[in-house]
This record gives C-alpha cells, sequence and structure tokens, in this order.
C-alpha cells in the first residue's frame, strides 16, 4: 500500500477546475449533494473563467453516477429545482434572492443572462432525459447504446434477483461432488453444511465481481475425495506411532526440565488416556481431543523455559498433524466459488438473461477488448464530465470503467466525489482499496470542512473522539481532518429538565467484565427508559429541541435507535415496548410471507374454500385475525346451530369471493370480524400486522389475475409461503406510519439521513471474521485464504475493525443534536483469564478510546474520564422505573362521507359453468337472509364431481382390496388423476416407479402404484367408439390438453332463457331442474380437459372421477346420465361445445359443424370394465341447430367470438 500522501486543499465550488481528474472527499454533513448540484449548474452555464469547462454543456452530456436509486432520484430532484431557482434568478436579477444563496453568486459570473435563461429552461425541460444514472443503469446504456462495439445481445433480459440461478448452480455442484462419495466423507461434509442452500450462503460474496486470489492453497489439483485420504491416512499414521510408543511417554516428560506445574504426574495418566482412546478408535472423520495439543513438539518447547526438553519423534509428528488444515471447508469452498461461478454464466447465457453485476463485467470487458480505444472514445464523446457519487463504495470493476475511459483524458472531467470514512458497503462488494487506489493516481485532492447538519457541541464531540487514536480508521490512507460547524447551526440544543444536554453521552456500565448478553440486555432497557423519559417531558414541557431560539417538545418521530442487525431491532423493541412505546424498524427487508399474518390468512381462505371441514374452519377462527379463544371454540363445539352459523358464514365469503374476487372476501371477513379495529388495540405491533394483512390482500388481488381459480389462488399464497422470497421488492414488508414511533434502522440503512435524537446500544458489539478474506497490501488484490494462517486471520480482522470504524462514524454523524452511546467492558465469550483484559479494543469504539490497545475496566474508566468535557458526558447505567407512558390522544377530526345516490350495474362479471350451476346444486342449503354482503351465487366454483364433496378419505384405514373402486376419493385425488392423464403418453405404458413417487408426493400411498398403472393402461386400451377409437391411438401432436376459453356474453343472460333452449335440444337437460343464477353479462370461461382430432373429425374430452358405486356395474348408461343430471354436465358439455364450434370456426377453411365435429365424450374414470363394454362411457353430438341458437345467444352483435 502506497504511503503516499498528497496535501488535500479547501474545496472552493464556485473555482474548482472543472476538467482533468479531481477527488472531493466530503466528511459526513459537509454537503455533499449541495456540491454536485452547484458544479452541475457550472456545467450548464459554462461559468467560472479560467477553471470552467471549455464550453456549456447539456443535461444530456453531464454524467452523474450514484449507487442507488433513491440517491438518482435525490440528486435529479435538487439538480430539477437549483435550474429552476437559477433560471427565476436570471429572469428577476437576483431579486428576492438571498446574498449568500448559489443563485446570486453565481448570477455575478454571468454575462449574458438572457442567453443564459434560454440554457437553463432547455435543460430544465430536458431533465426527463438528464445522465443521471446509477453505476448499473449507466452500464446497461452504454452497453445496449453500443452494441456492435460491446458484444452485448439485441435480446437479453435483465434479472433482477440471482439467488435462484445461485441455489441451482450450488445444488448442481453438490450433486456432482458430494453424491458419489461414499458415507464417511459426506459425513464429514454435512457436519460442515447441511445441505446446498448452507454451502451457497458461506461462498455467495466470492460469486460475483473479480474473484479472490487463493491463498496458502496447493490442492487445487486434489479431488475431495484424494483430499479425504490423506487426511485420514495422516492421522492414522499418527495414531499408530502414538500407541506405540505412549507407555513411555510419562517418564520422557516428567523426567525432563519442563515446567512441572502444567505437566505434573497427576495430569499426564489423564491427558495419555484420552489420547490413547482416540488412537485406539476407528478414524471416520479429522476430530482430535484437545489433549493431543499438549503434545506437540513446540508446545513441550515453550513449556521447558531452560534444561532439557522433551523430544521423541510422536511430538514431531503431532505438531506437523496440527499445522495442517484438517478439513475439506479449503477444497470444497475453493472449488465451489469456482465451479458455481463458471455454472452461473454458462446458465444467463442459455436462458439470454444478464444480472445486474453482469453489465459492470461486460463494460469492463468491452472496454479492454480489441475495440475498447474506440467504445471509450464513443462514450467520452458523449459525456465530456462525468461526476461520480458515493464513489467510497466503488469496486475494482467499476474504477477500471472509469481509468480506461477518462483517466488521462485532461480536456475532459472526471470528478470522485465521497468519503473513504462512509465506506461501510463491503458486504455489497464494496472495496475501499480500489478507493485508496484510485486516490493515489489523483494528483488533484478537495475537501468539504464545514458540517451543515449538527450542532456545534454535536461537532465537536465527534471531532474530539476522533481525534483520540493515532491512527482512527487504521490506515494512513483514511485520516481524521477536524470539521467545522456552521455558523447557522449555532444555536442548537437539546434542554431536558432546563438542563442543556452535552452532544454526546456515554451510558456507561461500570462492572469489571460484562458478556454480550448482559450488555445488550441492559442498554436496550437503559435506551427505552431514557426514551420514555424524554417522550414525558415532551408532553409535560421539560424537554425541548431548541433552533434559533424556536423551540419544539420532543416527540417520538425525533428520536432514532441504530442498531447492526435485525436480531438487535428486534430487542430494542421489546424493550420499548415494556414502556408503551410503539417504534417501527425501518431496515425490515424480509418477505411479507414470512410473517405470521401470511399463515394466518392461508388458514383463513383454506376454512373459507372448505367450511364443512371442521378442522380447518377452527384453526381459521383460531387465528389472530379472528381471535376466539379455546373456550369460545369450546363452545361452538357443544352448540350445533351457532357452529353452523359459522359454517354458512364462511360459505358466504366463498360466494362474495366468486362473484367480487378475493378482496371483497377478505373484506367482509375484516369488517364482519372487526379485524382492523382488534389489531389497532395492539399498541406495540398492531398497525405493522394491519399493515401487513392489507399488503397481502393486495398481493393475493393481483396474483388472482393470473390464476385459474380460487384452489389455485390458495395453492399460490401456500407456495410463497413455503418459498418467501425477500428480494422481490413487491413481496418486502412496507412501513406502517412512522410519524408517532420511534424510528430503529440499521446502520447501513441510515448512510445519508440525519436525526435529531440518536440512540446507538450497542455500539461495542463486534463478529469477528469467519473466513480470511483480506487486501494484499502491495497490490489491492482480494485475497481468500481458506486453511486460516495466523497472518491472514489478522489482516482480515484488521480490515473487519477498519469498516468496523467507519461504521461507528456513520452512526454517530447521523445526529443534529444529541447522540446516547452504550459502553461497557465487553467480554466476548470466554473470559481471558489471567490476563483481565477485556475484548473492548477489538471493537471500534474501545480501540478509538484505548488507541488499540487490550486492557482491562480500569483503562476504559480512565479514558472516559479523559474524555469527558462540556461536549461529552459520562453517565453510569440507572435502575430501571418501568413507568410506562402513555401518550396524551389528539382528539380526531370528525369526518362525514357523502351519500352516494347513483346506481351500480353489477351484471358484468366473469363466470363459468360451475358459476351457473353452483346456486341451483346448493340453494337447499343458504337463503338470502344468511348472506351478510347482497351478491349472487355464482362464478369461478369448484367443479362439482360427486367425490370433490368429500376429501376426508385420504386417510383411511386398513383397505380390504385395492382396486380402482377402493381408490381414494375426494378433490385431491380427482386432480391427481386429471395430473396424470394431462403429463402421461396415451401410447406408451407408465412406469410403476414413475406412478409409486408420483403418488407419494401428492400424499398417496406408494402401495397403489400397481393398481394405478393396470387402471392407467385400461383406460388407455379401451375402445371409446365403435370406429376404433382408443386413447391410446390418439398422437400427440393430434391432442391438446387444458385448453382455456373466453365466451363473450353480450347481453343479459337469463336463467330462464338459457334453460328454455336447452329443454328444447338436449333430452338430458330435459330430465334437470330449471337452472336459477342470477342475470349476467360478461365472459364466461372455462377449461377443457382434452381436445383431439381422429380421422378428421375434432371431439371434446372430459374426465370424471367420480365415485358412483363400488364395482363396475354401478357406471351404467343410466348410473352416468343420472350422475351427469345431478351435477348438470350437460350444460357444461353444452358450453364447451360452443367454445369449441367458435374455435373451429375461426381456424378450420370451409369449417362445417357436422362433418367436422365429432361430438363430446365424458370418461367416467372408475367405471371402465372390459367384462362390460360402453360402462364409463358417454357419448353425443349437441345438434347443430342447437349450438347455432346458443352461439346467437351469447353473441347479441353477432360479431364472432374474441
Amino acid at each position: 500500500m502506497s504511503n503516499r500522501r498528497i496535501q488535500a486543499c479547501q474545496l472552493d465550488p464556485y473555482c474548482l477546475p472543472l476538467y482533468g481528474q479531481r477527488l472531493i472527499e466530503a466528511s459526513a454533513g459537509t454537503g455533499k449533494t449541495y456540491t454536485i448540484a452547484l458544479l452541475y449548474l457550472r456545467l450548464l452555464l459554462g461559468v467560472g473563467q479560467k477553471n470552467a469547462f471549455s464550453c456549456p454543456l447539456s443535461v444530456e452530456e453531464i454524467l452523474v453516477v450514484t449507487f442507488t436509486e433513491a440517491a438518482t432520484d435525490e440528486l435529479r430532484s435538487r439538480i430539477r429545482y437549483n435550474i429552476h431557482q437559477m433560471r427565476m434568478a436570471c429572469i428577476r436579477d437576483g431579486i428576492g434572492f438571498d446574498e449568500n444563496s448559489i443563485f446570486r453568486i453565481l448570477l455575478s459570473s454571468i454575462a449574458d443572462k438572457e442567453l443564459a435563461t434560454q440554457w437553463l429552461l432547455a435543460a430544465e425541460r430536458q431533465m426527463d432525459e438528464a445522465a443521471i444514472y446509477t453505476i448499473h443503469g449507466f452500464c446497461q446504456r452504454m452497453l445496449v447504446h453500443n452494441a456492435f462495439e460491446s458484444g452485448m445481445l439485441f435480446e437479453q433480459s435483465i434479472i433482477k434477483d440471482e439467488h435462484t440461478i445461485q441455489k441451482q448452480a450450488c445444488a448442481d455442484f453438490w450433486r456432482r461432488n458430494c453424491y458419489p462419495l461414499n458415507y464417511s466423507i459426506s459425513k464429514v461434509i454435512v457436519d460442515e453444511w447441511s445441505d446446498p442452500e448452507a454451502l451457497l450462503a458461506e461462498i455467495k460474496p466470492y460469486l460475483q465481481g473479480d474473484i479472490p486470489t487463493f491463498i496458502n492453497q496447493s490442492i487445487e489439483a486434489q479431488s475431495i475425495k484424494q483430499r479425504h485420504q490423506t487426511l485420514i491416512d495422516t492421522i492414522k499414521k499418527v495414531k499408530a506411532l502414538w500407541l506405540l510408543n505412549s507407555v513411555s511417554f510419562i517418564d520422557l516428560i516428567t523426567d525432563s526440565a519442563i515446567n512441572k506445574r502444567s505437566y505434573s504426574r497427576r495430569n499426564l495418566p489423564g491427558w495419555i488416556a484420552a489420547v490413547t482412546s482416540w488412537a485406539q478408535s476407528a478414524t471416520v472423520d479429522y476430530k482430535t481431543p484437545k489433549e493431543l495439543a499438549r503434545f506437540c513438539q513446540s508446545e513441550l518447547i515453550d513449556k521447558t523455559p531452560t534444561g532439557q526438553v522433551p523430544e521423541h519423534e510422536v511430538f514431531l509428528a503431532i505438531d506437523n498433524l496440527m499445522q495442517q488444515s484438517l478439513t475439506l471447508r479449503d477444497i470444497i469452498i475453493s472449488k465451489a466459488i469456482i465451479d458455481v461461478r463458471q455454472t452461473i454464466v454458462k446458465e444467463k447465457r442459455r436462458r439470454g438473461e444478464i444480472g445486474f453485476d453482469d453489465l459492470l463485467s461486460h463494460l469492463d470487458q468491452a472496454l479492454h477488448a480489441e475495440g475498447g480505444k474506440r467504445l471509450s472514445n464513443t462514450i467520452r464523446n458523449r459525456y465530456p464530465v462525468v461526476m461520480v457519487d458515493e464513489f467510497q463504495d466503488t469496486d475494482p470493476q467499476q474504477y477500471r470503467i472509469f481509468q480506461r475511459i477518462y483517466l488521462g483524458h485532461n480536456h475532459c472531467g472526471l470528478l470522485f466525489i465521497g468519503d473513504p470514512k462512509q465506506a461501510i458497503y463491503a458486504f455489497r462488494g464494496a472495496d475501499i482499496f480500489t478507493y485508496l487506489k484510485a486516490k493515489d493516481q489523483i494528483e488533484s485532492h478537495y475537501t468539504l470542512d464545514t458540517n451543515w447538519r449538527s450542532s456545534p457541541s454535536m461537532v465537536a464531540a465527534i471531532n474530539q473522539l476522533f481525534s483520540r487514536a493515532t491512527k482512527p480508521f487504521l490506515f494512513e490512507q483514511i485520516p481524521f481532518n477536524t470539521v467545522d460547524s456552521a455558523s447557522s447551526n449555532q444555536h442548537l440544543a437539546f434542554i431536558h429538565k432546563t438542563a442543556k444536554l452535552s452532544a454526546l453521552n456515554f451510558c456507561y456500565l461500570d462492572k469489571e467484565a460484562v458478556s454480550t448478553l448482559d450488555y445488550q440486555q441492559t442498554m436496550a432497557y437503559q435506551c427505552a427508559s431514557q426514551i420514555c423519559d424524554w417522550l414525558k417531558g415532551g408532553e409535560n414541557g421539560t424537554t425541548w429541541l431548541y433552533r434559533n431560539d424556536v423551540k419544539q417538545p420532543v416527540t417520538a418521530a425525533d428520536i432514532m435507535v441504530l442498531v447492526r442487525s435485525r436480531r438487535e431491532a428486534v430487542m430494542i423493541r421489546e424493550a420499548l415496548s415494556k414502556f408503551n412505546i410503539s417504534s417501527v424498524f425501518l431496515s425490515n427487508q424480509e418477505s411479507v410471507f414470512a410473517t405470521d399474518e401470511a399463515r394466518d390468512l392461508l388458514w383463513l381462505l383454506q376454512a373459507v374454500l372448505s367450511p364443512e371441514k371442521e378442522r380447518t374452519l377452527r384453526c381459521a377462527l383460531a387465528t389472530r385475525l379472528i381471535g376466539l379463544s379455546a373456550q369460545d371454540i369450546e363452545q361452538l363445539n357443544q352448540d350445533e346451530r351457532q357452529w353452523e352459523i359459522r359454517v354458512e358464514e364462511f360459505a358466504n365469503y366463498l360466494l362474495i369471493w366468486q362473484r367480487h374476487g378475493i378482496l371483497p372476501a377478505l373484506r367482509a371477513i375484516m369488517v364482519n370480524h372487526r379485524i382492523a379495529e382488534n389489531l389497532l388495540m395492539d399498541n406495540i405491533d398492531g398497525e405493522r400486522r394491519l399493515m401487513d394483512v392489507m399488503h397481502l390482500s393486495e398481493l393475493l388481488q393481483e396474483a388472482e389475475l393470473q390464476l385459474e381459480s380460487e384452489h389455485a389462488l390458495v395453492r399460490w399464497l401456500a407456495q410463497q409461503i413455503d418459498h418467501p422470497d425477500q428480494l422481490v421488492e413487491n413481496q418486502q414488508i412496507r412501513l406502517e406510519s412512522d410519524s408517532h414511533l420511534v424510528s430503529i434502522s440499521t446502520i447501513h440503512k441510515s448512510k445519508g439521513l440525519e436525526f435529531p435524537i440518536v440512540w446507538l446500544p450497542f455500539a461495542c458489539q463486534f463478529s469477528r471474521q469467519k473466513l480470511a478474506t483480506f487486501h494484499d497490501r502491495d497490490n489491492f488484490q482480494t485475497c481468500l485464504d481458506l486453511t486460516q494462517q495466523e497472518e491472514s486471520v489478522r489482516l482480515a480482522n484488521e480490515e473487519r475493525l477498519a469498516e468496523d470504524l467507519r461504521l461507528l462514524y456513520v452512526a454517530l454523524t447521523r445526529s443534529k443534536y444529541h447522540c446516547s452511546v452504550g459502553i461497557a467492558p465487553l467480554i466476548k465469550g470466554h473470559s481471558n483469564g489471567e490476563s483481565g483484559n477485556t475484548d473492548l479494543h477489538q471493537s471500534a469504539l474501545g480501540y478509538l478510546l484505548q488507541n488499540g490497545q487490550p486492557g482491562n475496566a480500569t483503562l476504559l474508566r480512565d479514558a472516559l474520564g479523559a474524555l469527558a468535557s462540556e461536549n461529552i458526558s459520562i453517565t453510569p447505567v440507572s435502575d430501571i422505573n418501568l413507568s410506562p407512558w402513555y401518550p396524551k390522544e389528539n382528539t380526531p377530526v370528525k369526518l362525514l362521507a357523502r351519500n352516494f345516490t347513483g346506481q351500480i350495474q353489477n351484471t358484468w362479471r366473469v363466470t363459468s359453468y360451475s358459476g351457473l350451476t353452483y346456486h341451483d346444486m346448493y340453494s337447499d342449503k343458504f337463503t338470502a337472509s344468511d348472506i351478510s354482503i347482497e351478491i349472487a351465487i355464482q362464478d369461478l366454483a369448484p367443479k362439482m364431481d360427486v367425490d370433490a364433496q368429500d376429501d376426508s378419505s385420504l386417510v383411511q384405514g386398513e383397505i380390504a382390496e385395492w382396486s380402482v373402486h377402493t381408490f381414494p376419493k375426494g378433490a385431491t385425488a380427482g386432480t391427481f388423476l386429471h395430473s396424470l392423464l394431462e403429463l402421461l403418453p396415451f401410447n406408451q405404458h407408465p412406469q410403476e416407479s414413475w406412478l409409486a413417487e408420483k403418488l407419494e408426493q401428492a400424499g398417496f400411498s406408494a402401495d397403489w402404484a400397481p393398481v394405478l398403472k393396470m387402471w392407467l393402461i385400461n383406460i388407455f386400451d379401451t375402445l371409446l367408439l365403435s370406429d376404433g377409437l382408443s386413447l391410446s391411438k390418439i398422437t400427440p401432436e393430434n391432442q391438446l390438453n387444458e385448453m382455456q376459453f373466453h365466451l363473450p356474453i353480450e347481453k343479459l343472460l337469463l336463467p330462464s332463457t338459457l334453460d328454455r333452449l336447452t329443454h328444447q335440444y338436449d333430452v338430458l337437460s330435459q330430465r334437470c331442474p330449471p337452472l336459477s343464477f342470477e342475470p349476467v353479462t360478461g365472459v364466461l370461461k372455462g377449461y377443457i380437459d382434452l381436445i383431439f382430432c381422429w380421422q378428421d373429425k375434432f371431439y371434446l374430452l372430459d374426465y370424471k372421477s367420480n365415485w358412483l358405486g363400488e364395482n363396475g356395474l354401478a357406471y351404467s348408461q343410466e348410473a352416468i346420465q343420472n350422475a351427469m343430471i345431478d351435477h348438470r354436465y350437460d350444460l357444461q358439455y353444452q358450453l364447451y361445445t360452443l367454445a369449441m364450434h367458435r374455435y373451429l370456426r375461426n381456424r378450420l377453411p370451409n369449417y362445417d359443424y357436422q362433418k367436422h365435429f365429432g361430438g363430446v365424450i365424458y370418461l367416467f374414470l372408475r367405471g371402465f370394465d372390459a367384462k362390460n363394454p360402453g360402462y364409463g362411457i358417454y357419448h353425443t353430438i349437441p345438434p347443430y341447430a342447437f349450438i347455432n341458437s346458443l352461439d346467437e345467444l351469447f353473441n347479441a352483435t353477432n360479431r364472432g367470438e374474441q
């Protein structure tokens, strides 16, 4: 790492040269965004005399790059505002603008104000085309606009989330490399990673960006099996040597000059026995007893200060063994990183997809390829000046891109703006060492040194704290320069009980040593107690925020608690709840499908679908949303009438769902059970839970539009709950209103923001590095030492501490008036024993206070004492008084809604055959008075197979005979059979093993496989018509499964009209009771199980899994006709025939219904019987006059179907 120091100049944004390469370092709160917006105005106007750019630029020529969408929106908004204000200043000649405003100052540099006004107006109108992009947005545009130079494909889709591909690639690696291994090796691997996802979690940071350099790794050529055998052989050799020689070790060691306090005759026998027991055991893994280290030659030398050292070849062998990496971690991780990266690249190429990080790597590669010079010239000509915001978060690829395009071209402008003290995103690939490399290569450095955010006391406290350490950010290339406070902030103050509080307060737990758990619990309650005190003071007039003699009472919205993780946030929320203080976690990015509310909604919707199932309904009633207690449910169990009312209630919700959609159904449930009111009564989490319910309802409504039925929607919800994806933006938990809540945020999320009051309860926390990832100090390359050598671990922990210091700086500089920090003499894990030192120096705060030196609690007390001043106070932890805060209630404004006097046309809807028959079949179960919201019994109801009404037979007792007639009944069985018939080719016999697998997946016993196989063969081979037709003779190219159709209902369809028409032409319909659905216009949709062509005629076929009796005789023509009448299958095939008639009319030239339509076939799957031909098969051809009349009935304007 270079030690070259370039003297930085204080930045004057009005005089900064806008050409060449410049680095601007802007400390927290010093006006970085303000500066960028000002420089942007200068570039537009061409002002700055000799330091101006060579000519004024348009908004399409000034490139501004940052790292997040939020930052681009903020910059675009600020620049747009400045352009407008500057134009107004030109028009008014500065009248009405403050003398010190940037607009008045720039105005003095403009020679032709009228021309400047024209430029600014053009810029204002073009702001939507302004080149203000994220780094990924910039790279994408360059690749697309320069497709030939960059080699970018024209048809490539961008994937936001690569986790699915990464997961698949890691599973492929696991399958190829781990499955072939024997049990002993597999056991070693599974003890390390339970499954491929656990391995993926460990290698994920290395799957993007430049691949790390593997250090101390000479085993790349070995296979996992070879490495395992090498380790096993080495351990076996040591064991054999030990068993051969250990009998003499007691005398050998006690006769030497070794420290006898450690190696006494009392300790040695036990140690030797433990090692001997290990040596005699089978060698199946690499575990060694802790006592083995006692017999390392190096350890024996250390314990022998003078005189004869006990020496033996066994001790040397043990030493060599203990120095080896007794693990497969290094070889598996290194192989996985390389293999998974390659697989991901291949898979994305195969799919024609590209990830966000690929945009950077592709542009980087294109710029350094053969045509790279031409590409860089093109980009440079398009954007003569670029300002890169938040440059401290760059990485090697990003820097190489800008270096290739702009570095060395001094006629262009390359301005890097950032703050290395705020580089905190290493986990996202940001690389502070790349920043330092760039800093070393750029000659012109500037700094912003006035803090416009915080009070003078807060600025002074930060200066004092970070000036304590010799190297406050560990690396000399990141110095800490004190900043001044803005004159406009001189009168900021935080008053509590008539006293002005210091800007920085250390809440100190004065003990000799404190465990992590004690520290967290203590500080969580100290934080909550102090916030409670401030909120009480804000309400009773004793706690104020002062700004320029204007005082404002402290409210919950003024307070921010900063944490490192979700786990810490939960601790703070729980502590605040003890004081009746509501809070919101602003960094919650979990999927809403991972919440309790999602599972509660699933139970509710399952009960709505099947209210007759007692267990499902009880589960729904017991959810936190409905909230019945166990006692309430027991009372329902004892009151048959009340239980029936509940069943009818949920059946009514289904009717609402079927006619109006999922959202009205959920609203009906929420209104009837006062769910919103009940949730909001929970002061702690009620608003959060209600927000989740509303969010889930919205997602269900969106999904409903893409799915075919209510059952499909419930399955979709269950799948989302099983596999929630927090990376999908619309699934991430939304924030409830935070206007009256204490806010909690991660430090990472808070960067760039400011808050009046900040609490930092867990500032002493730190986590040691799991993998030795570090940067080579000479060439800045990322290195990964999987063997965990001591020097590598030291460098990795040094980088961890350096980032923790930067994280602490970000946290402390968020506050405007005050920041409280929890501190204690923290010990991580086991005590440090004889030294008495704490682990505090390994944390960022401890490093600053103790200047990086280890020490005990006394050193911490002295350091805090030395730090105490007017701006920094030290207060001991106080006793907690659990006196809750009860906020005063504001009188709500009474709102009155206007009365609706119009009429709603509610006959238009999407319906189905089931919707037209459902009321007719179940009208005896419900009356109009039972329905809480006026509805029609309509829409998308499940098909009413006899066995669909009862799913209880899935759980069977002992089966007397395994046959098609004893195969489970119910909707699940019917769906399963339909899926098999859709998947299987009719001209091949299914494999029994495959059927067994499918049976188990569907929840059935694999023992049904033989029965199912013969059943399917029988279905395929049975003669359906006298002309030789069977399913086995239908080729795949002549069939279409599950065809969806939509039939427009052009005019109001009345049940009486449809009923008269069906009775006129169909003898089956004549035996059916009258239809009784609500009048409807709109669209009728459905799915036809199978359409096929046979001997130039087209047929439609529907599978029925109805159970009609205990043997094949129950499926006679009379029996199946009765079943069809009972379930109005006549109407189903009539509507399906109409849909097919319209389809064929549009597709076939010279179409003729009587010539081309072969009819309708209904297969009752349980009724096929070789002894009784024709049983279970119903075939009919509706008359052409009937279908034509039906066509005219549905299509009033005779325009044809859509």
